[in-house]
């Protein structure tokens, strides 16, 4: 009765924000001069448009993998950590 209902673990939310991450890991800001002289408009405030929006998404896929890994480690000891993870990430299961 005090026991509480485990949280389903998602792989698609795992992958969506390890996605996310990686995009935010991607140097976008290099195309701001393209950009910039594309639409007219000034090349800083299009790096720095693009330079908030870039830390948005990754902030976002930290928070949505953050919540899904520690759904899943719970459960795990700390040396199983990393193979469960990986293995959510790759199989969607926490089974061998």
């Amino acid at each position: 009765m005090d026991a509480e209902p485990k949280a389903p673990i998602s792989p698609t939310r795992l992958r969506v924000g390890v996605f996310l991450i990686l995009l935010w890991w991607i140097p976008v800001w290099l195309a701001a001069p393209v950009i910039g002289e594309a639409f007219g408009l000034d090349v800083t405030s299009v790096a720095i448009a693009l330079a908030v929006v870039q830390t948005v998404v990754g902030a976002l896929g930290t928070l949505v993998a953050g919540k899904q890994i520690t759904r899943i480690l719970r459960g795990v000891p700390r040396k199983q950590m990393l193979p469960t993870v990986w293995r959510v990430f790759l199989h969607g299961t926490l089974d061998d």
